[in-house]
């Protein structure tokens, strides 16, 4: 362990420990459940410096230093929040390459599943169209055809049957819109960011190049995804793996629908009334900055009232889902989720409208097990049942 060679070391001494990261608008979300310092921002940034200081035993100071970094949720509330504009997450990155002997239990696993599978799940490669049963006639006309635009749609979706309707509706919107587009599903690996997550970003690499090339070998020139977490691995970290730009343009599923609305490619036949509040995926919104287009795509749809949670856009709360932390810490993914579906409740809406397959099926998950009467369902299916 050397972390005077990282590359944010200097960062490590630059935290003024002042707890913004802590109470912000969107507050740390794992704080709130676990109430421990290690998780916080400026936790994880004492901890780290007084380990470079030798102010705390090696062994006992990794350990604690892991549990914070794989507690975190990545949703980046605390960096938006810095007052001295600190790279928490990339530090958060950097950080965790440091504590691969104390990684969870779980984030190994996922480890093992990609170097056999090139999946985190441990499937097989064959089921990765597990998804398209519902549509398998669409699937068969799109599948491995040459095209300009094409369709990334990423682990979760791809072999979780309660994520599968953001790809299953989006072939049907393209079909009903007459469009032509690429599905390369059967020879799609992982983005790779449970690597990334977990603090082994070089293997990483082999994910990238590997989809890179499936890609141009298609013809492809503008790529469809609709997973937060995909859309943040292809836009910000891939450029930084591989060295340089991406050959073709990526854009989000409803970026991609919105354009094919504007040239009045569909006639919608339900204008029913019905109450919505838009999740803002933590890896699309703050990490990328993404909050618009899901809106400007409500707004174009009839009948379809959007509710603004008390916290939204920038200041939107995490689903409790991210960082690994369902997988590592599902107590944690409980407590957090909670959090959020009460303000859901206070809105009183009909639907949870997500951009992010991870955020649909933690927050479904806990919605059922309280008891709402509110949905958790993919942005794509409400602009699907705006057709039919």
């Amino acid at each position: 362990m050397n972390l005077k060679a990282l590359k944010y070391f200097n960062e490590l001494y630059i935290c003024a420990y002042c707890a913004y990261c802590v109470n912000n608008n969107a507050a740390c979300p794992t704080y709130l459940s676990v109430k421990h310092e290690i998780v916080t921002g400026r936790g994880k940034m004492i901890t780290s410096r007084n380990l470079a200081d030798g102010r705390l035993k090696k062994e006992e100071g990794l350990q604690a230093l892991s549990k914070g970094l794989f507690q975190c949720t990545f949703c980046a509330a605390c960096e938006q929040e810095c007052m001295l504009d600190i790279p928490l997450t990339e530090v958060y990155s950097e950080l965790k390459t440091m504590v691969q002997d104390y990684i969870p239990f779980h984030t190994k696993r996922m480890f093992s599943n990609l170097k056999v599978n090139n999946n985190f799940y441990g499937l097989d490669q064959e089921d990765r169209s597990f998804w398209a049963s519902e549509v398998e006639s669409l699937y068969n006309k799109f599948v491995n055809r040459k095209a300009q635009v094409g369709y990334f749609i990423g682990c979760v979706s791809s072999y979780s049957a309660r994520a599968s309707g953001a790809p299953v509706s989006l072939l049907k919107l393209v079909e009903k819109a007459n469009e032509k587009i690429s599905v390369f599903s059967p020879s799609e690996y992982c983005c790779g960011n449970p690597y990334l997550l977990g603090g082994q970003p070089n293997k990483a690499l082999e994910l990238a190049k590997h989809n890179i090339h499936e890609i141009e070998r298609l013809g492809i020139k503008t790529l469809i995804i609709s997973c937060a977490g995909c859309f943040r691995v292809f836009t910000k970290e891939y450029p930084k793996i591989i060295g340089k730009s991406l050959p073709f343009k990526v854009i989000t599923h409803m970026d991609y629908i919105i354009s094919l609305i504007k040239k009045n490619k569909f006639k919608f036949t339900n204008n029913k009334s019905i109450k919505v509040s838009f999740k803002d995926p933590c890896e699309l919104g703050r990490h990328c900055g993404e909050y618009e287009h899901a809106r400007e795509l409500i707004n174009l749809l009839p009948g379809i009232k959007n509710c603004e949670m008390e916290n939204n856009r920038e200041n939107a709360l995490c689903c409790g889902a991210g960082g690994l932390v369902k997988a590592n810490y599902p107590e944690i993914a409980e407590d957090v989720a909670e959090a959020l579906i009460q303000q859901l409740e206070d809105q009183n809406v009909d639907y949870c409208l997500n951009a992010c397959p991870a955020c649909q099926i933690n927050i479904d998950e806990h919605l059922n097990r309280l008891r709402s009467s509110i949905r958790s369902i993919d942005i794509m299916e409400i602009v699907l049942s705006r057709i039919q």
